[in-house]
């Protein structure tokens, strides 16, 4: 229905592309972009596993 007409009107516009030694040191840094933020949220569940510790060593009838 209307998707080929969409298709067409995509295909009349240029896009540029950076060189791919940049698209490589894009992908790269937001490979490390993705790291770093699966380790800070390893980081992040281990301090909520460490204050729920806390909390229950201080408050022994406290509930997570």
């Amino acid at each position: 229905s209307g998707q080929p007409q969409i298709t067409g009107e995509i295909k009349k516009h240029k896009v540029a592309l950076p060189s791919l030694p940049e698209q490589q040191k894009i992908a790269d840094c937001l490979s490390s972009l993705d790291e770093l933020i699966e380790l800070q949220a390893k980081k992040l569940e281990a301090l909520k596993a460490h204050k729920k510790g806390l909390m229950q060593q201080l408050f022994p009838n406290y509930d997570v």
